[in-house]
């Protein structure tokens, strides 16, 4: 085949008798010449097809092109990626298969260690030797003595019957009843399975303490299950129940219970007589209300009923005494109790709740609370008895309706985190709540210093505070060393009096005087003008300990009497150190 053409004629004809071979004729090139008009720079497109004969059509009334600096090369055909791993084959597991992977070796270290570990093997069944695994096998029964005397670690009275079996993380669908074979467990481990129900025989594990049964799909127990008398802890969270049955009062052992992440809606009114209960775990349910014998578990240290449908809390449940921790976040409670009696408490968290105020009394009552966590609610304002909770951490009020921040907050000695954002706060600047917590109660401290200064009858119209209330509300202790920033050393008046406190709040910072009208400053004045006392920078410091005393004592005596006892201690040739501050 020819191309015939001329110079107007674009496409031109072709001239199929004539036909290229590359050999014929006398002005025939070879077609891998690089004067063949079919030789271009990508090579011959006759090279292109490996099974056809060579020929080429050669473009006769056409220039040859010049000769091409690229070398020839084949084609490359790339390779189809193995992409056989996105398509996998699924094939039940015989029981052959599962049989195997109980091998001989973990099947020595388990007689040798009383521990099993299957978990995460794939498996669909349970091995059936571990049913037999605390009876002697058959070569240790064909074993004479003399070969048993050799291998000593294998014999039969070396062995330990097995208390420790983990089988989480496979596929497991059902236990065979031949689980009972295995009475010396202790630990039995089976969460992250496919479980629908457990066989009954599972109450002959007698010696059995710890059953974790979380993530599965059961929706009740069997009833034999309840009878245990040895399990102290139980985990049934993440599970299909919808409610838990009354006989788990019988469990008296049991300690810890965790029934989260279920469709529980009803807790039985049983649930009391788990005295020993020191952890309730209930969060992600659908509880409304709790038992009125709820807070007969005195021994209960953590409860947990977050995520909730609770509307409100008993009004009794400071009678759990041992209480630690109260996680009630994400419920319909509108009011808090007062916790009268639930002077253990450390951590309440009651976030994203309906709360409108809080109970003066509850500040009252939980002095050891380092925790409240209160972010998300509907309160208005916050009470000045907040600054009763001494051992405060952590306040968050965020996301609140709370316009006014008490001035008492500054009497926090240990809060060091103070969360106010999404408040409608006016008495405080932005740029300071922006601050942080450390600025934010130093222009609160510097109010309270400022109504202190007004005086306690001006205080007490204004609603501050006064020098006897602030005093009460601090459970009569004096502000720290902390609470005043121009102060690195703790402060301590030069009497005990509450008229000498108040009077020295007010001077200490803005005067030099230290001394009110009272007889006992009057005679300290006096002394230390005589060189008794030594002062150190104008500043004072704790008594001795014995003087402390006396001072204390004589409070409310005449100003003769305490200088005559005063003197008498000076003449005393017993008393070795004299009175100083240090």
């Amino acid at each position: 085949m020819i191309y015939e053409g001329n110079g107007n004629d674009i496409l031109g004809t072709f001239n199929l008798s004539r036909e290229c071979n590359g050999f014929g004729g006398d002005d025939a090139l070879a077609p891998d010449s690089p004067g063949h008009p079919c030789f271009t720079h990508f090579g011959c497109p006759c090279d292109m097809n490996d099974n056809s004969p060579h020929e080429c059509m050669p473009h006769t009334h056409m220039k040859a092109p010049q000769a091409s600096r690229i070398p020839r090369t084949r084609p490359r055909v790339a390779t189809r990626p193995n992409l056989s791993f996105l398509n996998p084959v699924f094939h039940e597991r015989s029981q052959a298969e599962d049989d195997g992977v109980l091998s001989q070796q973990l099947w020595k270290l388990a007689r040798k260690t009383g521990t099993l570990n299957l978990s995460n093997k794939g498996l669909a069944r349970v091995p059936e030797r571990i049913y037999d695994i605390n009876e002697a096998d058959a070569d240790s029964q064909a074993a004479n003595l003399e070969q048993l005397s050799i291998k000593e670690e294998d014999a039969w009275w070396n062995q330990v019957p097995l208390n420790n079996l983990d089988l989480s993380s496979n596929a497991l669908t059902h236990i065979s009843p031949k689980i009972e074979n295995l009475q010396s467990l202790t630990v039995l481990i089976l969460h992250d399975n496919a479980l629908v129900t457990l066989p009954p025989e599972m109450a002959k594990l007698e010696k059995l303490v710890r059953l974790n049964l979380s993530h599965n799909k059961l929706s009740d127990l069997p009833r034999e299950l309840y009878s245990l008398p040895e399990l102290r802890h139980l985990n049934i969270s993440y599970n299909e129940f919808s409610e838990l049955d009354p006989d788990i009062s019988d469990l008296h052992m049991l300690e810890f219970l965790d029934a989260g992440h279920n469709n529980i809606q009803i807790i039985p009114g049983g649930i009391g007589f788990l005295v020993r209960l020191t952890a309730l775990l209930l969060p992600f349910n659908h509880i409304k209300e709790l038992p009125p014998d709820l807070v007969s578990m005195r021994s209960l240290q953590k409860l947990d009923l977050m995520q909730n449908d609770l509307i409100y809390l008993p009004d009794d449940i400071g009678l759990l005494r041992k209480l630690q921790c109260l996680y009630i976040q994400h419920n319909d409670i509108k009011m808090l109790p007062d916790f009268e009696g639930s002077e253990e408490l450390q951590e309440l968290h009651a976030s994203n709740n309906f709360i409108e105020s809080v109970p003066k009394a509850l500040c009252a009552n939980l002095p050891h609370l380092k925790i409240f966590d209160l972010r998300d609610n509907k309160i208005s304002i916050l009470p000045d008895e907040i600054c009763l909770l001494r051992n405060l951490h952590r306040l968050d009020v965020s996301n609140n309706s709370i316009n006014t921040l008490p001035v008492t907050l500054s009497a926090l000695a240990h809060l060091i985190s103070l969360q106010v954002d999404g408040n409608p706060i006016k008495t405080i600047r932005r740029d300071i709540l922006q601050c942080g917590t450390t600025r934010i109660l130093k222009t609160l401290q510097e109010r309270a210093q400022a109504k202190a200064r007004e005086g306690g009858a001006d205080n007490a119209t204004a609603g501050a505070p006064g020098p006897d209330e602030a005093l009460r509300l601090r459970g009569g202790q004096a502000n720290e060393a902390r609470n005043y920033p121009d102060n690195h050393r703790q402060q301590h008046y030069p009497c005990q009096c509450v008229q000498c406190r108040s009077h020295y709040q007010q001077q200490f910072q803005s005067s030099q005087q230290r001394f009110c009208n009272c007889p006992q400053c009057m005679y300290r004045q006096q002394q230390e003008a005589s060189g008794y006392y030594r002062t150190v920078t104008n500043q004072y410091a704790q008594p001795d300990l014995a003087h402390y005393r006396t001072y204390n004592a004589y409070q409310n005596s005449s100003f003769a009497s305490y200088q005559q006892q005063e003197t008498d201690e000076q003449t005393d040739a017993s008393l070795e150190v004299h009175p100083r501050w240090v």
